[in-house]
């Protein structure tokens, strides 16, 4: 099962610092940390829903090493089609992975994958840039504390379902 208690308990504090920041630029930093924040912990809340599946379904040590490292040590990519996606067919296949997108229930994962698209440009342009004189788009803490809530709901969804296809 996915812990959130330590990205909401984070997310919280930085939406506080936010709401007490003394600065434009300041509010900023909160929120950009914000959103850094909840994209790394979804990107580790990936790994470990495909990693758990690994080691229930896969009793080759060597072969579960192997996937580790070979497959989700080597995809790169934030999404649910660019990472989740990725590690789960070599895992299951894509007759596993068409019904596990059948059974999961779309009033979450729909929401999960709109939220997932929408982090992705902020979290790229976040990622691998920095905050310069013109002032980016951001969303504040309180809205990406929104999207955890969208996210979490949809990986939980996702990964129950995995759990009962093997």
């Amino acid at each position: 099962m996915l812990d959130r208690s330590d990205i909401e308990k984070n997310l919280r504090q930085i939406d506080k610092l936010y709401a007490s920041s003394s600065s434009v630029q300041e509010g900023l930093y909160y929120s950009k940390l914000a959103t850094l924040e909840l994209c790394g912990w979804i990107e580790h809340s990936m790994d470990s829903i495909v990693l758990s599946l690994a080691k229930q379904l896969i009793r080759d040590m060597k072969l579960q090493s192997y996937f580790e490292d070979e497959v989700v040590g080597k995809i790169y990519g934030f999404g649910y089609d660019k990472r989740l996606k990725r590690m789960l067919i070599p895992l299951v296949g894509l007759v596993g992975l068409e019904a596990m997108e059948r059974k999961v229930n779309p009033r979450v994962f729909e929401p999960m994958r709109a939220s997932l698209n929408a982090l992705k440009p902020n979290r790229d342009n976040l990622a691998h840039g920095y905050i310069r004189g013109v002032t980016p788009h951001l969303d504040a803490p309180s809205v990406v504390l929104g999207r955890f809530h969208t996210v979490h709901a949809g990986l939980v969804n996702i990964e129950s379902v995995l759990k009962a296809l093997k």
